[in-house]
């Protein structure tokens, strides 16, 4: 462009990103015509006279303002393709049903958001120094991209200057409405879109603050939910099928045995011997088979610093987090206060204070709000543990097939990653083993079988029902000493001790 001008003898003014030159047909002085280069094209806007008449005047071509001549392509992060043409036609390709805004991977950081209506505008913003966004394929789409990434953040709408546009800013206001920090509504000082107003030479804080012509009808909060468990139970599916096909594949990293025995082998231990840091760990059992008791057992005495068969044993008291979905806070009261005495007494902690219970409330880890309410006290109470279960009460239905599963343990998992052990309960299912016992697995899909590192199951002895076995019910993936046998403890005893 610059070239061009200067091959006419036009003033020019390069200021790197960003140029000024000459109108064509004008005086010198008038530098009306501004250039901004924002990564494969060149924004030009013409305060005189008409985009096209400017370039026929320096002999060029809307595909001159492109560095490829096809025009550019944006790409999203999960593999959408967005083709636009220098005469303004677009088409798609690759993942063309993804549900990523655009620049998605850039909003984390950022406390204030600009959404726009195209890739053009984001990459205008982007020039002038701001953050920004949007949907594909232009305005009234809203609804089919994932906006959460834009929860808590300020948000800045920049419509473009016609009805569609509008609408599109109401649409987007409305499915963010008391999700992000503030929504505002923006529009160009010239021009009739954000790339208008920033390749006019204007700056981010020149945008006109407009008011929406009627009051932004926040979308029902029911519907919003279903909505985003839905999305995160179709990403749910995907991240199962791709385990699914990772644990056939084969990767191979050999080392020779003289540098494995090298290595230093540490455990992060909880409970030395039972329960490490990041440990997923499922009880089972049949109805009244104690197992509430033994896992309550585990949680407190932790909590308090002792030894959960050992209560003169002391070791580092830590947090629990309990989510208990189905016992209520009197069952809690009436079934914890001994074990709560008991190890107080002999532990560093305080179990009383070491642990929160949220009791009573059924979850649905289908939905992403009910998810994001764990991460919540997660980050305030700081846990070690999370104690959660039974399974079955942490879905709206029955854990019956892998597509069930797949978005309890993608929950499970989010929660493990922020470095938790999860200590789980679960009921066994009522079919029976070929020695004609009941079968400890855990109900539902098989993914439940391979999924934690531990699986225990507790069965009462038919001979004394003071007496129960400690069933692995999967192979163990490390060495852990949990005892075989329990016994109901008397008074001055855990609740279950090592038979």
């Amino acid at each position: 462009m610059i070239d061009a001008a200067n091959g006419l003898g036009l003033r020019t003014k390069n200021n790197g990103k960003t140029a000024q030159i000459q109108a064509p047909g004008h005086s010198n002085a008038d530098l009306s015509v501004t250039l901004t280069d924002i990564g494969g094209q060149v924004l030009l806007y013409s305060h005189s006279d008409p985009t096209d008449t400017v370039l026929d005047a320096l002999g060029l071509s809307m595909a001159d303002l492109f560095d490829e001549p096809k025009g550019v392509t944006y790409t999203y992060g999960d593999s959408r393709q967005v083709h636009r043409s220098p005469l303004k036609k677009f088409s798609q390709s690759g993942n063309t049903k993804g549900t990523q805004l655009y620049r998605a991977d850039k909003l984390a950081a950022a406390s204030v958001v600009f959404f726009v209506e195209g890739e053009k505008d984001v990459h205008a913003l982007e020039a002038a120094g701001a953050t920004a966004t949007c949907t594909a394929m232009g305005a009234g789409k809203a609804h089919m991209f994932d906006l959460t990434p834009l929860h808590g953040k300020h948000v800045r709408i920049v419509r473009d200057l016609d009805d569609a546009g509008m609408k599109h800013a109401e649409q987007v206001a409305g499915i963010l409405m008391g999700k992000a920090a503030s929504v505002k509504l923006l529009t160009a000082v010239e021009g009739k879109d954000a790339a208008d107003h920033i390749g006019s030479g204007h700056t981010l804080d020149e945008f006109h603050t407009e008011e929406f012509p009627a009051p932004v009808e926040t979308i029902d909060p029911e519907f919003e939910r279903e909505v985003e468990g839905l999305i995160r139970y179709e990403r749910a599916k995907t991240e199962a099928r791709n385990r699914q096909s990772a644990a056939h594949a084969v990767a191979l990293n050999p080392k020779l045995l003289r540098d494995i025995l090298a290595m230093d082998v540490t455990y992060d231990w909880l409970v030395e011997g039972l329960l490490e840091v990041q440990d997923r760990l499922i009880l089972t059992g049949g109805e009244g088979a104690g197992k509430s008791y033994l896992t309550r057992q585990l949680a407190i005495s932790i909590a308090a610093g002792v030894h959960p068969f050992r209560v003169t044993e002391r070791i580092e008291p830590r947090r629990v987090l309990v989510i208990d979905a189905e016992n209520t806070e009197r069952q809690w009261a009436r079934n914890t206060r001994y074990v709560t005495a008991l190890t107080g007494q002999h532990g560093r902690g305080k179990p009383g204070e070491n642990v929160l219970v949220s009791a009573g409330t059924r979850l649905n880890f289908k939905l992403q709000a009910d998810v994001d309410n764990v991460h919540k006290l997660m980050d305030e109470f700081k846990p070690s543990v999370l104690y959660i279960g039974p399974l079955y009460k942490l879905l709206d239905g029955a854990v019956n097939n892998d597509d069930d599963a797949a978005p309890l343990i993608m929950a499970l998992d989010s929660f493990r990653e922020r470095g938790v052990a999860l200590l789980m309960e679960a009921h066994a299912g009522h079919a029976k083993s070929l020695g004609g016992e009941r079968d400890l697995r855990p109900r539902g899909s098989s993914q439940l079988l391979g999924w934690p590192e531990f699986g225990l199951g507790l069965r009462a002895m038919e001979e004394d029902d003071d007496m129960a076995t400690l069933v692995h019910w999967r192979g163990d993936r490390d060495v852990r000493n949990w005892p075989t046998r329990l016994r109901r403890g008397v008074e001055g005893e855990m609740p279950w001790m090592p038979a």
